[in-house]
């Protein structure tokens, strides 16, 4: 039987990832080539977009599930960040252009401080160097009054930046996926002991896996709610390129839908109706 609990379904759901990024690629000509500049300008997150999809699909084949969850993190932050700079201010647009200047003058002298010691430093030309006047204002747009740098080009949260993007679009697929996955992904990261195993399912109340046949049910579940996220992401970012007026996504957008409804009623996920 094909669910989301067997390997079947994590096959087939499989299968729905991999034309979905074949769909990125076959339009990542008319996106590094769009007359929108902002498109144009953001090629390189499409392209991060990419090879984070295919990313997924390798650590999944090896098992490896829970990397596979931090890569997802990473295609869902740079889809929702492609979107929203499409729909946000020019000054929130220019923002964050301006801190990747400021991170590439940054790294030309980087240290880090321990109990008020310096423990390791790299620096271009023992840090005797003048920075360009833009890559400067940049360093000063996002150094605070206390002299500290400002990690974040933005102050709107990644779910309010989802918000906008639902505003645009209708309903999405990237609130369950930020329910799902981001926060897991982001203990994963973080190096906690939760998450290091909780891909296993050791923490899901009722339902733990003690044994040989469920731990492969939980594995390929986990696998497959991986790849119908991403696909589903996908989706959403291919509706979106067509909703901003790229007429390239248009086409490509409607056989999206196509694989996303098929692929759900296969695995029993939706009816014939969705």
């Amino acid at each position: 039987m094909t669910t989301v609990g067997s390997a079947q379904g994590a096959q087939r759901l499989a299968g729905f990832l991999d034309e979905q990024i074949r769909a990125l690629i076959a339009l990542e000509p008319a996106v590094r080539e769009s007359g929108n500049v902002r498109v144009a300008k953001l090629y390189a997150l499409y392209a991060a977009i990419i090879e984070d999809a295919i990313s997924i699909r390798l650590v999944g084949d090896d098992s490896r599930t829970n990397q596979a969850y931090i890569l997802e993190r990473a295609l869902l932050e740079r889809l929702i960040n492609f979107c929203f700079l499409q729909l946000c201010t020019e000054a929130e647009f220019k923002d964050y252009l301006a801190y990747t200047l400021n991170k590439v003058a940054r790294r030309l002298d980087r240290s880090i401080e321990a109990q008020g010691e310096v423990r390791a430093r790299i620096a271009l030309n023992s840090g005797h160097f003048e920075l360009p006047p833009e890559l400067a204002g940049a360093v000063a747009k996002f150094t605070s009054e206390r002299g500290r740098e400002k990690t974040r080009w933005t102050n709107v949260s990644l779910p309010e930046r989802a918000a906008v993007i639902d505003a645009k679009l209708g309903k999405t697929g990237l609130f369950i996926s930020l329910l799902t996955i981001y926060a897991d992904a982001s203990e994963a990261l973080h190096g906690t002991l939760y998450g290091a195993v909780f891909h296993l399912g050791a923490y899901d109340p009722g339902s733990v896996p003690n044994n040989e046949v469920s731990q492969r049910a939980h594995h390929c579940q986990t696998l497959s709610t991986l790849y119908l996220l991403a696909g589903g992401n996908i989706d959403d970012l291919l509706k979106f390129l067509g909703a901003i007026g790229e007429a390239y996504a248009e086409a490509p957008a409607n056989e999206s839908r196509q694989r996303f409804k098929s692929a759900a009623i296969d695995v029993g996920l939706a009816g014939e109706r969705m």
